[in-house]
């Protein structure tokens, strides 16, 4: 366990300190339903890995664990429970029980380890060439986790987007091509979420080049995720924003943008399935008629 954690120590230090920022965050894209912590695990033991699941999950799907295959170690929270004794007497003893918050070691295979039942597949790919319900689609799923409307007009000065609090909505620039309108409602939407002083989130009561770099770090997972171009997005100036940062500050930092990124592609997947649904109902009904 200590092994474990040393390990997630110094992978996020060297994330830091290199060049490796970007390559973490495109890393956690494809596990965000993984902490931080558990996809730098993930990356020191297997980097190759796209699809994780725990043994039992894998039978589940069909797929059993090839033999010889070593598991990759990551950390699963759980509670223990401690018993105090209240009263020497065994036969009128009281025991009052105590729970404290915890790490297990458990063991998770990449989907290349195991052999049976093709992989179920997910709607998350989205081209450059964004069709215009997949852009309604990405902007329904930012009004939904934020709560807020998502205006489209026209700003003055360049900028390709904001979230304001002081009106209660997220703008973004007309005219923008699908992908970058899709990109940049997910990083206002990432302000909502993040810099809403109104919920008094440690995230609000940060510096801009703080809330501009969890933004754009938030932004380039979720791009990842789906497939879109990320190279437009740089972080040039990470290794000196985060010189002087406490260790823990860092960790907390990267685990704020990775559960961020966890909630807006859980709205986008949802989305991006109905969508789905509509389009293949529709598809049915037309067959339908055309007989």
């Amino acid at each position: 366990m200590q092994n474990l954690f040393k390990k997630i120590d110094d992978g996020v230090k060297t994330v830091f300190e290199s060049d490796r920022y970007k390559d973490c965050l495109r890393y956690m894209s494809k596990f965000t339903n993984y902490s931080a912590g558990n996809c730098i695990l993930i990356m020191l033991q297997k980097p190759e890995a796209s699809l994780v699941a725990a043994f039992g999950k894998w039978k589940q799907l069909g797929r059993t664990v090839n033999k010889g295959e070593k598991g990759i170690a990551i950390l699963a929270p759980m509670t223990f429970r401690n018993k105090q004794s209240e009263n020497e007497d065994e036969e009128e003893q009281d025991e009052a029980e105590t729970r404290t918050l915890g790490f297990r070691k458990v063991y998770v295979f990449d989907v290349s380890q195991t052999s049976g039942e093709p992989v179920p597949e997910y709607v998350s790919d989205l081209d450059e060439d964004i069709e215009e319900e997949h852009v309604e689609a990405v902007i329904s799923a930012v009004r939904s986790v934020t709560g807020l409307p998502v205006d489209v007009e026209n700003i003055s000065g360049g900028a390709k987007g904001y979230y304001s609090h002081s009106e209660q909505r997220i703008v973004i620039q007309s005219g923008l091509s699908g992908a970058q309108a899709v990109k940049t409602a997910i990083h206002e939407c990432a302000h909502a979420l993040l810099h809403d002083p109104d919920k008094k989130l440690p995230t609000a009561d940060t510096t801009r080049s703080d809330k501009e770099v969890q933004a754009e770090s938030v932004a380039y997972i979720v791009a990842s995720r789906y497939g879109l171009d990320t190279s437009e997005y740089s972080f040039p100036y990470i290794a000196s924003w985060s010189h002087g940062k406490q260790l823990e500050q860092l960790n907390r930092f990267l685990n704020e943008i990775q559960g961020t990124a966890r909630i807006i592609c859980d709205a986008i997947d949802n989305e991006l399935t109905i969508l789905a649904e509509e389009i293949t109902e529709e598809y049915n009904e037309s067959n339908v008629l055309a007989m």
